[in-house]
């Protein structure tokens, strides 16, 4: 992709963010503090589902460019399993809005993550089909929907459950719109620096019954695998805030949210400009290339698992002599959190695109991270605070570079293609 589109997806996704953002501020002093935080509970409880949703996403971007035969019947059916979880989303909604109350509000909650997940995925397709002008475009007018939604709900206008419902609104109109400007071409191989080869599917493959059986299920794996890294990372920061709500303060909640902010800010950048360059990754990385990838990503993930798990102990360590309760230590783990945090999301990327079987060790290291940042955020948080909730996630994101760099011991140079990759081929090739 040309610098100048790559900067217009960029800049379309930042205003779409920077709106979600700055709409938080202006609506707490409106709402109050209950609403507001009956809000922002409904919203974070599904944070994770817009994941499961990207899931679609990242299949999309490193399974088409490998297969542009096939590329429509991918396409279809991706979005089916997207658009499914969406509808889903929905029907909760219409099924708990005459209850009214918290579980409208939660059942809202969940249409719209699955929406903002669908609007992603059909942006990333058309940037495949060589038109990221459009996706920038796409998230400039969503970002213009939450601005006005925001306006009303500061003029008194829309309650929580009123807003919520406006977004679920703005996100389906802008997804319709995605959806039916997919041209059903090749993704355009020039966007990703290859040449343009041929069109997106021969008329023998396009809708066979078979075909659609056959490459459902490696599909259906393949987007759930792809999602739970994400899913996992969602639910260690879910953890905390939970934690923190029983054995916090006040204060060290905010003081963590106003860390997070900033985490998701630059973690969000960095797998946005991964995200970009991953169907060009997904090509370079096939077959034996894909060795390379996984030698790289098995001394990043050692060297980050080196320094996070350092940093965790330093600070124990600190603990026994000194007070380590200052904005330094604090501010301190945070970029430690920061660093390794874009380390191992690149290590992980590197591996996630050499073939199916490597999405099986991207996800097993994941849960392993969620599952140390869960065990070890009680009794951090209860003896250093906001400081402890960054600790258990840097600790959470040692264990997570451990096990990949474990995992990835015997198949450095090669690894076998699985089933999936084996059928996807022999389909394309047809």
């Amino acid at each position: 992709m040309k610098p100048a589109a790559a900067i217009r997806v960029v800049a379309g996704r930042a205003v779409a963010r920077a709106g979600v953002q700055l709409s938080l501020v202006a609506l707490l002093p409106v709402w109050g503090a209950a609403e507001f935080g009956r809000y922002a509970s409904a919203v974070g409880a599904f944070g994770w589902l817009v994941f499961l949703v990207l899931g679609a996403e990242k299949t999309a971007l490193t399974v088409l460019p490998r297969t542009p035969r096939l590329a429509t019947l991918v396409t279809r059916t991706l979005l089916a399993r997207a658009a499914g979880i969406f509808g889903i989303g929905l029907a909760a909604a219409a099924a708990l809005a005459p209850a009214g109350g918290t579980p409208a509000l939660f059942g809202a909650a969940a249409a719209y993550a699955a929406g903002q997940g669908v609007l992603s995925t059909l942006a990333s397709l058309h940037r495949l089909d060589g038109h990221p002008g459009q996706e920038g475009a796409a998230f400039a007018a969503f970002a213009l929907g939450v601005v006005a939604l925001t306006g009303l709900a500061v003029a008194g206008a829309l309650s929580p459950y009123g807003y919520l419902l406006g977004l679920v609104a703005c996100v389906s109109a802008v997804s319709a719109v995605l959806a039916a400007g997919l041209r059903g071409r090749v993704p355009d191989r020039r966007a990703i620096g290859l040449p343009l080869t041929r069109r997106m599917v021969l008329p023998g493959v396009r809708g066979r019954a078979l075909d659609r059986r056959a490459i459902g299920l490696p599909l259906t794996r393949r987007m759930v695998l792809a999602a739970l890294p994400e899913v996992a990372d969602s639910a260690s920061i879910a953890v905390l805030y939970v934690v923190l709500a029983v054995a916090g303060t006040p204060e060290a909640a905010a003081l963590v949210y106003v860390a997070m902010l900033v985490s998701n800010v630059a973690g969000g950048f960095a797998v946005l400009l991964m995200r970009i360059a991953q169907p060009a990754t997904s090509l370079r990385m096939r077959g034996v290339a894909g060795g390379t990838g996984r030698h790289r990503a098995r001394r990043i993930s050692a060297v980050t698992a080196l320094v996070a798990g350092g940093a965790v102990v330093v600070v124990l360590l600190a603990a026994q002599v000194t007070a380590v309760a200052g904005p330094v230590w604090f501010w301190g783990v945070l970029a430690v959190e920061l660093t390794t945090f874009a380390a191992v999301a690149y290590a992980m990327y590197l591996v996630e695109n050499t073939n199916g079987a490597a999405l099986a060790k991207t996800s097993s290291a994941a849960v392993l991270g969620l599952t140390v940042t869960a065990a070890t955020a009680p009794a951090l948080v209860a003896a250093f605070g906001a400081l402890g909730a960054l600790l258990a996630l840097v600790a959470g994101l040692a264990g997570k570079a451990g096990l990949l760099h474990l995992r990835l011991r015997d198949g450095v140079r090669r690894s076998p293609a699985p089933r999936d990759d084996e059928l996807l081929g022999r389909m394309s090739a047809q």
